[in-house]
């Protein structure tokens, strides 16, 4: 067997599962006849993923060739070529990978090196086909979602695939209106819903709708009429095996029309994926388009598809607009496009707080890429967009958390680090541990918050509520990080912590201490790691750096030191 992990380090079960699984096989007498992959996104996936199965094709052939299983049945389904692994493609995929060059070469007819369209992946097989309706058929709901107390089915929780719709109760906008910086507090009427209970640390799942500007432009250039119907089923060939009803692409639900497929069912505005520019690059007609398709979507274009794709972020609107001999077809679009996921918010409050009104707190996500182009956020925007129309409701459920939740002991040590929209979850951390200190006998132990924004007039998110629990001794120290107020130097959360690191370490060495970061992870969460790596080893007896970093391990997979993060 091998095993290849996708994960980012930032988050603390990185690779549990492919190193459970490893485990888990090695303890049943299987053998790895291939090390272990582990791709990190923060270091880049695509590059160590290539690198991982350039080495792969060798071991696996002579793996196969060992197999006892192999003995008497010399092909037992085992391919025989690296390229026949992929999945089923059209047209066939060569043999290796110095045929894959000569044959997009001789596609595209143009004269190219192979160092030009080194590693060009494999057409996927399209799993779809489209039928399109000329009737009236009744179509598939969107937004999917009911606004009855409970689930259609019974179910006793809604969920992402049977959603409540909720209204809007409350938005209000908690940054300066002078600061090109939008954060907004929403609240959401889920009265008389049942299957909504949710507690601090629990997030909130919004099913999220395409801008409706961009879903035309985009039916537009595909030559679609957005009110046109279709249906799908499954392509000649791809239906699975046995007695399996379900439809191919279960997200596109059917009979839609297209607008309501591009609103609501697929991802029009993700970074495009290799898989996608591979579909694309086969629907171009001009030989020099396809070219720039294929070199994107290969190995030997990575440099160019991180700068392009990764740092431009084109969607799928730009792509074909700067390809304009690209003509996909509607099935081999929707089977290459990712469905269109829902978005997650922390719950920033406790029910017993606000007579069970769910609230989140999100940054309405608008940036500028390297080159120029403007890029908005979709679920946030929507939100931001439509929070004041009565009509407005938002598909939602309650996603669980299994670690990330406060104390249930108000004695244990606490404590919190949340700069920016990371505070949200601690709000109502806060507000439980209020009413947990008011109903309790004991003692409440210690409990820290470090929050961190640029200036307290402009973006302190939940200053009256966070300066309330510091007042009432709900919160033993409220520390503040106000990175745009000291002039030239910047000052954050790990430097606060880094200030107060004796006090930090002693709290966090305590046996029964929780440890909660919540925000950025790109950057904040490595450095408020490596800030309690270095108070812990100057500040604790006996430790130093290893020690420190084996101490903030073991509390992670104690469920001690929890880490909620994004990048």
């Amino acid at each position: 067997y091998a095993v290849l992990g996708l994960g980012d380090q930032n988050y603390s079960a990185f690779m549990a599962v492919p190193r459970s699984f490893t485990a888990a096989m090695e303890k049943a007498g299987a053998k790895a006849f291939y090390p272990r992959g582990e791709a990190d996104e923060t270091l880049g996936l695509y590059e160590y993923c290539e690198k991982w199965q350039d080495g792969l094709w060798e071991p696996l052939r002579t793996a196969s060739e060992r197999a006892p299983a192999l003995a008497k049945d010399p092909t037992g389904g085992v391919a025989k070529d690296p390229t026949d692994v992929v999945a089923p493609a059209t047209p066939a995929p060569a043999a290796n990978e110095a045929e894959v060059t000569a044959t997009v070469a001789a596609t595209v007819a143009t004269t190219v090196t192979s160092a030009d369209l080194v590693g060009v992946p494999a057409l996927p097989a399209c799993r779809a086909a489209v039928t399109w309706l000329t009737d009236a058929p009744t179509l598939a709901r969107y937004p999917w979602g009911t606004e009855s107390s409970s689930p259609p089915s019974g179910a006793d929780q809604f969920t992402h695939e049977e959603p409540y719709l909720a209204k809007v109760a409350k938005s209000e906008l908690m940054t300066d209106p002078k600061s090109d910086r939008r954060v907004l507090h929403v609240e959401f009427d889920t009265r008389g819903a049942r299957g909504l209970d949710f507690e601090p640390g629990d997030s909130l799942g919004v099913l999220p709708q395409n801008d409706p500007a961009l879903v035309d432009a985009l039916a537009a250039r595909l030559g679609l009429d957005p009110n046109a119907v279709f249906e799908l089923g499954w392509a000649e060939g791809q239906a699975p095996s046995g007695p399996s009803s379900a439809p191919p692409l279960r997200h596109v639900r059917c009979p839609a029309s297209v607008g309501a497929a591009l609103t609501h069912a697929v991802d029009v505005t993700a970074p495009p994926r290799k898989s996608l520019l591979r579909v694309l690059a086969e629907a171009c007609t001009d030989a020099g388009e396809r070219r720039d398709l294929l070199t994107l979507c290969s190995r030997g274009g990575r440099d160019e598809y991180k700068v392009r794709c990764g740092d431009e972020r084109p969607t799928l609107l730009d792509l074909l607009e700067s390809h304009p001999s690209c003509a996909p077809g509607w099935a081999e679009l929707l089977d290459a496009l990712q469905p269109l996921q829902p978005r997650m918010y922390s719950v920033t409050s406790a029910p017993e707080a606000h007579g069970g009104v769910p609230a989140v707190a999100f940054s309405v996500v608008r940036f500028s890429t390297p080159r120029g182009a403007t890029r908005s956020g979709v679920a946030t925007n929507w939100l931001d967009g439509r929070a004041s129309d009565p009509t407005f409701r938002v598909p939602l459920y309650v996603k669980k958390s299994l670690h990330f939740a406060p104390p249930t002991d108000v004695s244990h040590p606490v404590i919190m680090i949340g700069p920016g929209t990371g505070v949200a979850p601690f709000r109502g951390f806060l507000e439980r541990r209020r009413a947990m200190i008011a109903a309790a006998d004991a003692k409440a132990g210690p409990a820290w918050l470090f929050f961190g924004c640029r200036r307290r007039d402009e973006d302190y998110l939940y200053r009256g509520d966070l300066e309330s629990f510091a007042a009432d001794g709900t919160l033993t120290e409220l520390v503040t990080a106000f990175s745009r107020e000291s002039g030239a130097t910047k000052t954050y959360v790990q430097h606060r912590i880094a200030e107060r690191a004796a006090e930090v370490a002693a709290i966090a060495a305590a046996p029964e201490a929780r440890v909660y970061v919540c925000g950025d992870g790109a950057n904040m969460a490595k450095d408020v790691h490596g800030a309690l790596v270095d108070a812990l080893a100057a500040h604790v007896d006996g430790m130093d750096e290893k020690r420190a970093s084996d101490t903030l391990m073991a509390m992670t997979k104690e469920g001690r030191y929890v880490r909620d993060i994004w990048s």
